[in-house]
């Protein structure tokens, strides 16, 4: 009510249910994720939403954290070529898996005990990763799932984060309609940063689907020799 949020909670639910009526069976999670990785990172005036240098940064463009993953996109977002799914336990292995967090309070609150918990929160299978203190290398996995109605082989291309070196893998893949895909994403820190860093991973399908995933990294410490 402070803040508001003007009219993109109505445009986001009409999108969203245009998605559902020609989806009937997609989640809550395979919708939002729909919308994600197709959003537009260009403006109508041909500006970039998601800028990468950290010197575009500085003079006050907005972050993936202000924008999110761009301006949403109806008619790609009905047909995106892959999904992130998550549900009920995931969320909950992520709750679980959060740092400083009591087990009896998120019992309390839902209702369920932590019998299972990510080894860390970052692995929570959404299309963005955000990572808030990058010490040396981690690996992160995500898994994606084909929706189209044909096979479709991926490129994967990432645009790294300053100070980060990313790897994915595998760089290629070919996954056959309603297939899954697990994704290894490997992060290192090349330089350490004072604030986060932003990037993307761009997968380009050759049946022109393009599903991006924004990256947000704090690069905290070099690896240990």
């Amino acid at each position: 009510m402070m803040s508001g949020t003007s009219m993109a909670a109505p445009h986001v639910a009409g999108v969203a249910a245009l998605i559902k009526q020609r989806n009937p069976s997609w989640s809550p999670s395979m919708i939002a994720s729909a919308m994600a990785t197709t959003a537009f990172t260009y403006d109508n005036g041909g500006e970039p939403i998601m800028a990468h240098s950290q010197d575009i940064y500085s003079l006050n463009r907005s972050t993936p954290f202000d924008h999110g993953a761009g301006l949403v996109n109806p008619t790609r977002a009905i047909d995106p070529g892959l999904v992130f799914i998550s549900g009920f336990e995931d969320y909950m292995s992520f709750l679980c898996s959060l740092p400083n967090t009591d087990p009896e309070i998120i019992k309390t609150a839902i209702g369920e005990q932590c019998s299972h918990s990510f080894q860390a929160p970052s692995d929570l299978n959404i299309p963005s990763l955000t990572i808030s203190a990058l010490n040396g290398k981690q690996s992160v996995r995500r898994t994606v799932k084909n929706v189209a109605d044909t096979a479709e082989t991926y490129v994967c291309a990432v645009v790294p984060p300053n100070g980060v070196a990313v790897e994915l893998n595998p760089p290629w893949f070919t996954i056959a309609p309603e297939g899954t895909q697990d994704l290894e994403v490997i992060l290192e820190v090349t330089q350490v940063q004072d604030s986060f860093s932003f990037g993307e991973i761009v997968l380009t399908g050759n049946m022109k689907h393009i599903v991006r995933i924004p990256l947000s990294v704090l690069p905290a410490s070099m690896p240990e020799i």
